[in-house]
């Protein structure tokens, strides 16, 4: 019996959100936000989706816990695609984990 209990609590726990990297969009950057009393980096195209299954879609994020190198990597190229009004790709999480309860993006290109 204990044995059938801890089965069907593994496969309950298997079934939990992960953070993915599983969709794209390309477009002009609108805004780019960063703030002074934490890390993370927020920005807007100016075709941003405007619905999301479990975040706030006003803004795409880059998060804080993203290590410093990496994220301002990331910050170069949003502001150079601003400055130029280039169409540039990301890929974010379409369904899942938040990053500052808005979409967590992962990649910027």
């Amino acid at each position: 019996m204990k044995l059938k209990i801890i089965i069907i609590l593994l496969i309950l726990c298997s079934f939990k959100t992960i953070a993915a990297y599983n969709n794209n969009i390309r477009g002009e950057i609108e805004s780019v936000y960063v703030y002074a009393d934490h890390d993370a980096i927020y920005f807007r195209f100016k075709n941003h989706p405007t619905i999301h299954e479990s975040c706030k879609p006003t803004y795409f994020v880059i998060s804080s816990n993203i290590p410093e190198n990496r994220r301002n990597q990331l910050l170069s190229r949003l502001l150079l695609a601003k400055a130029s009004k280039e169409n540039i790709n990301i890929g974010y999480d379409s369904k899942g984990d938040c990053a500052h309860s808005y979409i967590r993006v992962h990649r910027v290109g």
